[in-house]
């Protein structure tokens, strides 16, 4: 009898789980394109300063800092793409572990009213 409730405690549980893993899967996903993003911001950051202090032109600066500012922006869009996809991978996980849960306890209710009402 021990078992068969420790059993039903783990099959009951599950789910919960699923979700914690599903949760751990997406902070590890977002803090790693989150130091990612960081490392290439502050990389490309001294690179800049380093192009600018050598420019004789101001032109020359500008045009620089025109690309740095292009080049940021579509290393930040990136960045953000990869956290929405991480995010909505977790959601979708999230959404049918609930859709999971709802229908079994559906199911086992159902089951336990036919019983109790002898249909």
């Amino acid at each position: 009898m021990y078992e068969k409730v420790l059993e039903d405690m783990k099959a009951r549980m599950q789910p919960v789980l699923d979700l914690a893993e599903t949760n751990k899967k997406a902070m590890e996903t977002l803090a790693s394109v989150q130091k990612e993003s960081m490392t290439d911001v502050v990389n490309a950051s001294l690179e800049q300063f380093k192009a600018v202090a050598e420019c004789k032109e101001p032109q020359a600066a500008l045009d620089l800092q025109v690309k740095f500012y292009k080049d940021l922006e579509a290393k930040m869009t990136e960045s953000a793409e990869k956290s929405i996809a991480a995010i909505t991978e977790a959601k979708e996980a999230y959404v049918s572990a609930v859709e999971d849960a709802a229908k079994k306890a559906t199911a086992e209710f159902e089951t336990a009213v036919q019983k109790a009402t002898g249909k």
